[in-house]
């Protein structure tokens, strides 16, 4: 433990970004240190597109190594620069200081809880984790009313003793959506979910709903726990093409994929509910994408988009996710795409295959492009010269 200390006090007296792993959960943090204790620290935390992610409380025997120096932190801080050159949409970041000679944890729940933040918490030996508003700090009692975006039934109050929590994660960009948008969350009543799972049902529902308003969920058949969320953009004979939106209400880029490989389109749920308020505040505060991404294309209903979509990618060099019939994820590029096949070469590590693979354009089942994390990659990759 010693050691842990001494890095973390070198890396707050020397500013260095570093990558805290724990020990107890896979989560791992980057971002600089700004307030080390005996007890515990304060991380100004980045996201993974380098966008200031406000900051988390770690109590120290849940630290299990602060690493300096990695090719994942060299990526992180060309996401960092990139982020701060380009604008990106961020939340306001860490404003709240700290005094080193204070219990640490204490000090974050009493901000949080005279503020009315929504945090995030993980306890010692427990793998949940907890998102809610903190409405009381005692001397020995702690209280969070929890919030459950997924279900609104489900938000108990939660009683705890400070020395049971390990993390605390407060003011990033979700949370702090969360936190603007508590007041209305706990108004809106749940909402049973209403699905359409029949194969022969889908195509004419989501004809109807593109180029329409309502948020909708695409839920594929091979991984019902991922799903996706956004506006149906188009429709073709064989696929639909989705304006995505990710977990803080902005877009996030464009996915298509195969009718045949749905399993169903939520049209009603908490979640769903949940997200338009996440997108309608955004709105309001006219932050709706990242500058760097275009939300406004258009697509040919007539045209085969997996085709269209691997040559335009073929083209430009344009860094894309492909998911397999069989299951597998790539990332990368295409190129000598012909009627059936085409090459695709992938990125793993930021290193480029630049001979590549062969793979048949009908085992593709879903493409997703013009997202934030392919366009730091491929800008990665242009500027050092592999693409």
């Amino acid at each position: 433990m010693n050691s842990i200390v001494n890095d973390l006090n070198r890396a707050l007296a020397q500013n260095l970004l570093v990558n805290v792993y724990q020990a107890n959960q896979e989560v791992v943090y980057t971002g600089y240190v700004t307030t080390v204790t005996s007890t515990g620290i304060i991380l100004a935390t980045y996201d993974d597109y380098g966008v200031p992610d406000g900051a988390v409380f770690l109590a120290l025997p849940a630290i299990d190594e602060v690493e300096f120096s990695s090719d994942d932190l060299d990526n992180m801080d060309f996401r960092i620069q990139t982020a701060t050159d380009q604008k990106f949409t961020q939340a306001s970041g860490l404003n709240m200081t700290f005094d080193d000679r204070r219990d640490l944890r204490r000090q974050v729940l009493s901000h949080a809880w005279v503020d009315h933040l929504v945090v995030m918490l993980v306890l010692a030996k427990d793998d949940h984790f907890y998102e809610g508003l903190v409405t009381g700090v005692a001397a020995d009692q702690i209280t969070v009313q929890l919030l459950n975006k997924f279900d609104y039934t489900d938000q108990p109050e939660l009683t705890l003793t400070p020395d049971e929590i390990e993390v605390i994660e407060f003011q990033g960009q979700e949370l702090s959506l969360q936190t603007i948008a508590a007041p209305r969350l706990q108004q809106l009543d749940h909402v049973e979910p209403v699905e359409v799972t029949e194969a022969d049902l889908i195509p004419d529902t989501l004809r109807q709903l593109a180029g329409k308003d309502p948020l909708v969920a695409l839920v594929p058949e091979r991984d019902q726990d991922l799903f996706f969320v956004g506006r149906i953009n188009t429709v073709t004979a064989d696929a639909v093409v989705m304006n995505l939106i990710d977990m803080t209400g902005l877009f996030g880029g464009y996915t298509v994929m195969r009718l045949s490989e749905l399993h169903s389109v939520v049209l009603v749920s908490d979640y769903l509910q949940t997200m338009r308020l996440f997108s309608l505040l955004n709105q309001a505060r006219q932050q709706g994408n990242q500058p760097v991404l275009n939300a406004e294309r258009l697509f040919d209903p007539t045209d085969d988009q997996f085709s269209a979509r691997l040559n335009q990618a073929a083209t430009f060099r344009t860094i894309i996710r492909l998911k397999l019939h069989d299951g597998e994820h790539c990332l990368g590029y295409p190129s000598q795409v012909g009627g059936e096949r085409f090459i695709f070469h992938t990125v793993e590590d930021n290193q480029l295959d630049q001979v590549g693979k062969v793979f048949k354009i009908g085992d593709v089942d879903e493409i997703a492009f013009g997202y934030l994390d392919a366009y730091l990659v491929e800008q990665q990759l242009r500027i050092e010269g592999d693409l």
